[in-house]
């Protein structure tokens, strides 16, 4: 063993988690490569880490210092740690292209323990030699999550590692980015660890979404997240047969308890079936999208309708266009968040904009358990604060919309706190100008929720000309 290892040894022989990103970040700091602070980190033990390769020669440049090797370095301390940490249970790749893609040939045989790998880059897996070391070495890998991958062919090579692993072994399989997953990479995880596979999370993009249509016998999945990039179809509108079949996959998965759609215009028309289902209880859901691609509340009546059902539910998230939105949807939509009473976090982003006072002191005399809120709004006052203080166990309160909140108003809230709410966040996002707090006042509000709860204030005012703003209720 060498010196440097019997010096990490015993902090290593116990090690679980190997995150090489920040040795990375470090690395790639400006702050860290300039002057005398790189020379002092690497010195005694750590000397032998120092390597360096040649900097480009620039034209009238002379005695350039030459520059870290960042990957050699992360490789050579990874190679260190990984021989003296046998019962290394997690591991994550640097956000440098392609970087374990070598050194997993050295390292798969010595992580008999590995269950959880994260790669930076899926090319990893392109190697069949790093797939079958990573197969006969660490029969415990249950969870793979990748970032990106940026070969045409991934889709191919990630499907056929998820198909060499033991089946019903991957309980969870993540992609951030586009990997190119699509249909091969969707029957892998269908057919070979369908029974096991409990979180799923893919970003797709928008000619990958027929993907979805294969996943029939994942029905284990308990936490569901989908990402979709491009512009998404109405699914039921214009592929009813691909809507129909994710309907029958998501209405088969009894165990299902969190679901988030972004960017997925059909998403209210995926998720009421699961609504509809005895058998599902969600306990979050969340649907967010981008301007442009948001499903409008209007014609959505009987999913927020049926919202009213879900009383498991716990989070709610939802982000829909407003436009045209008529009383009766306001107070179906209203009605059906009040009956939510284990609601623990209500974020509301556009779909609350025309809300007035008397819908947050709704949320806040029926919803007593709330600990988050994000909510939107036009002309809130200080009608809310007494409602508001009741929640005891608020933790954080953002107004999204626009506000006409006075100190004496927000003071009053603040007496009213307790132990409950301790460490309160309050954030005012768009206050009217015309009733804005002055800089002085502010400080009063601040200072009296850091005395009262160690809380905290963020006030800004409304950006620009304050807008008129007409709701024209459909009777």
């Amino acid at each position: 063993m060498s010196a440097l290892g019997q010096t990490i040894y015993p902090y290593c022989k116990h090690l679980r988690m190997l995150d090489l990103r920040d040795l990375g970040y470090l690395l790639e700091d400006d702050k860290f490569r300039q002057g005398k602070i790189v020379k002092k980190f690497f010195s005694g033990s750590l000397e032998r880490f120092h390597l360096t390769a040649e900097a480009p020669v620039r034209q009238g440049s002379r005695n350039r210092p030459k520059k870290l090797d960042i990957g050699r370095i992360v490789v050579t301390v990874g190679d260190v740690i990984t021989e003296q940490s046998p019962l290394l249970e997690t591991l994550t790749e640097p956000t440098i292209d392609g970087l374990l893609s070598s050194a997993l040939l050295s390292w798969a045989p010595r992580l008999s323990h590995l269950r959880r790998l994260d790669l930076w880059d899926g090319s990893a897996l392109a190697d069949e030699t790093v797939c079958r070391l990573i197969h006969a070495h660490c029969p415990n890998l249950d969870a793979l999550r990748i970032y990106q991958a940026t070969s045409q062919d991934a889709d191919r090579q990630i499907a056929s590692f998820i198909i060499g692993r033991k089946p019903n072994t991957l309980t969870y399989f993540e992609c951030l980015s586009n990997c190119h997953i699509g249909v091969e990479t969707a029957v892998a995880l269908s057919n070979m660890h369908g029974k096991s596979l409990a979180v799923l999370k893919l970003y797709l993009t928008e000619d990958k979404v027929k993907a979805l249509g294969c996943l029939q016998g994942c029905t284990s999945v308990t936490t569901l997240a989908i990402d979709c990039s491009g512009q998404s179809d109405d699914l039921k509108a214009t592929q009813n047969d691909l809507y129909l079949e994710i309907v029958e996959w998501l209405r088969a998965c009894v165990s299902l308890r969190d679901i988030s759609l972004s960017h997925m215009i059909s998403a209210p028309d995926l998720i009421l079936p699961l609504l509809l289902t005895k058998e599902i209880h969600l306990h979050k859901l969340q649907i967010n999208s981008k301007e442009g691609m948001m499903y409008l509340v209007k014609d959505h009546h009987d999913f927020h309708q049926s919202l009213g059902q879900e009383l498991s539910l716990q989070e709610l998230s939802l982000r829909a266009d407003p436009e045209g939105l008529g009383r009766d949807d306001l107070d179906t939509m209203t009605t059906s968040i009040c009956s939510l009473s284990n609601l623990r976090h209500l974020t509301l982003i556009r779909i609350s904009d025309f809300f007035t006072d008397q819908h947050i002191q709704a949320f806040a005399c029926h919803l007593e358990n709330l600990e988050h809120i994000y909510v939107g709004g036009y002309g809130i006052t200080d009608g809310v604060w007494d409602s508001v203080a009741r929640l005891k166990s608020l933790k954080s309160l953002t107004f999204s919309g626009l506000t006409h909140f006075t100190m004496a108003g927000m003071l009053r809230f603040v007496e009213q706190l307790g132990d409950g709410n301790q460490g309160l966040m309050l954030a005012i996002d768009n206050a009217a100008n015309e009733s804005a707090l002055t800089l002085e006042e502010q400080d009063v509000v601040r200072e009296a929720l850091a005395t009262k709860v160690e809380g905290s204030l963020a006030y800004q005012l409304l950006p620009g000309m304050a807008h008129d703003i007409c709701l024209v209720c459909n009777e």
